[in-house]
């Protein structure tokens, strides 16, 4: 009998545990988060880039844990994710710093004039 070969969906069913599976790699990571920031910085849309702050949090373990870890309250911590409240930019880079990653500067290409 043949071996049956092992799918990417049998294994992953669902995107999100793919997601978060992927996201436990710091290089995938980073990428993941560098795109949701150029995403944000795109079209302004902070509610969407809170949300993608959300699996690598869930990635690392549990939302409960990370909270701890990050000194915010669980609550207030899912509101964020579930764009319930609009935090101050401190929580937003405390949440980032706390995912291992720091904000960091590029100057613009800017075209020349001819």
């Amino acid at each position: 009998m043949a071996k049956k070969e092992k799918r990417l969906i049998d294994t992953y069913p669902d995107f999100d545990d793919f997601l978060l599976e992927e996201l436990k790699n710091t290089e995938i990571a980073k990428g993941y988060l560098e795109a949701c920031f150029m995403e944000y910085m795109e079209d302004g849309d902070k509610k969407a880039f809170l949300y993608c702050l959300k699996p690598l949090v869930q990635a690392q373990g549990s939302i409960s844990d990370f909270a701890r870890k990050v000194g915010i309250n669980r609550t207030y911590l899912y509101k964020i994710f579930g764009n319930k409240i609009n935090p101050d930019f401190s929580t937003i880079i405390k949440i980032i710093d706390s995912l291992g990653f720091e904000l960091s500067f590029n100057i613009k290409k800017h075209k020349l004039a001819n």
